[in-house]
Parts: C-alpha cells; structure tokens; sequence
C-alpha cells in the first residue's frame, strides 16, 4: 500500500527528532536535555515531539533502539561476505570503531545505557551482545586454525570487549575519538601475539 504525504512527513519527522535526540544526548547526557530544546532545533512544536514520543525516557529509549537495529545490519553485512574468525572480528571492530567516531547515534545510545539510573527505565544491558558475538568469532578461529584450541573463549571474548570499549572511551575523552580506528588496530596487535595459534604466524 503506498503511503500518503502526511504518513512520509511523519516518518521524516519522527527520524529528525531521532537524529537531534541523539545529538543532544551524546553532547550533554540525559539529564540536561529537555524535549523543549529538541523541538526547538526542528522548528517543530514541543506537541509534536510528544506525538512521536510520550516522555523524555520514552525518546530515550528509541534512540537505543537504533543503535541495535544499526548494528543488525553490519551483522548482516559479515555474513554476507562471509568474514570468518580472526578476519570478522578485525573487520567488525574498525567498523564500529569508524561509526562511533562519526555518529553521534551510535555515540549516544551508550552513554543511555550507562545512565539507565537516571533516566529510570529498563534498558537493555550494554556489551553483552558484543561479548556474544566476539565468542562466536573466537570459536571460528579456533576452528580455523587461528587461535589455540585450550582458550577460554567467554574469557578472550570478554577482553577483547572490554579492550575495545575501553580504547573506544579513552580515544573519546582524549581526542574527541579522532584517533578510535588507529588505536583499536593497535589493540589487535598487541592482543594477537597472546591467542594466535603457534603455527599461525
């Protein structure tokens, strides 16, 4: 069924207070964003934010939303070229690493996640996900031939995580993330030489 015009303007909009919701949220935290200042960027009522979203927490939420529903499709994209193991995961981290760089969507929802208490919601729980997905990547290399068989996965997979986001923040707080992609390539080759197979070099 095609849409109507007011159907495609709604979408438009409610994608707009999206985008300045996120923009807002990753420059200054929940807290000292009001629904007023979003609608006033969009040159939008206050009644129109409120249309799409019912509160401040409800926007909130949405915003998180969009980062799972973002990375549903670089998921997409390693099977679809078929990246495996080591080459999967080198692959992934340098896309996430360019997305938190340049997106402020992709930025903001994590600090939500992080100031779930003060928003006062349930949020879904940050990392967790990734940890999942590294393990399953890990297993493949060990499949492969990559990594040594005896790791534990959960446990590397659980590193490799925390070593990505805690480079990912740093590079944030530091240099406004300009230098994310080069310090992530350099936590792989300093992570590598301690989970590579013995012949794999």
């Amino acid at each position: 069924m095609q849409t109507t015009l007011r159907e495609q303007q709604r979408v438009r909009t409610r994608a707009g207070i999206l985008r300045v919701a996120a923009e807002e949220f990753d420059q200054r935290g929940y807290a000292s964003v009001a629904l007023s200042e979003i609608a006033a960027r969009l040159e939008v009522t206050k009644g129109t934010v409120y249309f799409h979203f019912p509160s401040k927490a409800a926007l909130a939420s949405a915003v998180v939303d969009t980062y799972f529903s973002a990375w549903e499709a670089v998921l997409a994209e390693v099977a679809r070229q078929s990246l495996q193991g080591l080459t999967a995961l080198r692959w992934l981290s340098a896309q996430v690493a360019q997305s938190y760089r340049d997106e402020p969507g992709v930025r903001a929802p994590l600090r939500l996640m992080r100031e779930a208490d003060v928003i006062g919601i349930d949020l879904p729980t940050p990392f967790l996900p990734w940890v999942e997905t590294v393990a399953g990547h890990v297993r493949e290399a060990q499949d492969l031939g990559e990594v040594r068989r005896g790791l534990d996965v959960e446990a590397v997979a659980w590193q490799i995580v925390a070593g990505f986001f805690g480079a990912q923040e740093i590079s944030h707080q530091l240099t406004g993330s300009a230098d994310i992609v080069e310090r992530v390539e350099a936590m792989w080759d300093l992570l590598l030489p301690g989970i590579e197979a013995r012949d794999s070099a």
